[in-house]
C-alpha cells in the first residue's frame, strides 16, 4: 500500500462521507453554533456515517496490517472530521488567520473546512504508510 494510494481511497471515502451520504439535517445541526439543541447529536450521527463511507479503505488496512490498525485508522479518521465539524475550529481559524470581520462567505468557511479535512486525511495516510 502506497501513500498515493491509500490518499486516493481516503479522498473518495471523504467525498461519499461529507457530500453524499451527509444529510441536510446533518449540516443544518452538527454545528457548534447550532441553534438546535444538543447539536452533538447531529455531529455524532454524521461523523458515524462520514465513517462508515471509508470501509472500503479500512479493510485495506486491515488486510495489510490487521484489525487493529483498521480499528486505530477509524479513530484517526474520525475524531479530527468531527472536530472539525464542530465548527469551532474553522471559525477560529477564519477569524484569526484569515482575518475576516463579521460573517465570512460560504465559500471561506468551506474552502477552510475541506482544507483541514484533506489535511488530515494526507496525515493519516502517511502515518499509514510511512
Amino acid at each position: 500500500m502506497t501513500w498515493p494510494a491509500l490518499f486516493g481511497v481516503f479522498l473518495l471515502s471523504h467525498l461519499a462521507g461529507d457530500f453524499l451520504l451527509q444529510t441536510d439535517w446533518q449540516a443544518t445541526h452538527k454545528g457548534h453554533g447550532s441553534r438546535v439543541s444538543g447539536p452533538h447529536v447531529a455531529l455524532a450521527v454524521h461523523g458515524l456515517t462520514y465513517t462508515l463511507a471509508f470501509v472500503p479503505a479500512l479493510l485495506w488496512v486491515a488486510g495489510e496490517d490487521g484489525a487493529a490498525a483498521a480499528f486505530g485508522v477509524a479513530l484517526l479518521v474520525a475524531l479530527p472530521h468531527v472536530v472539525i465539524d464542530d465548527g469551532r475550529l474553522v471559525g477560529a481559524w477564519v477569524r484569526h488567520v484569515k482575518r475576516v470581520d463579521g460573517t465570512p462567505t460560504i465559500v471561506v468557511r468551506l474552502g477552510v473546512d475541506q482544507t483541514l479535512h484533506i489535511l488530515a486525511l494526507a496525515g493519516v495516510a502517511y502515518l499509514v504508510t510511512g
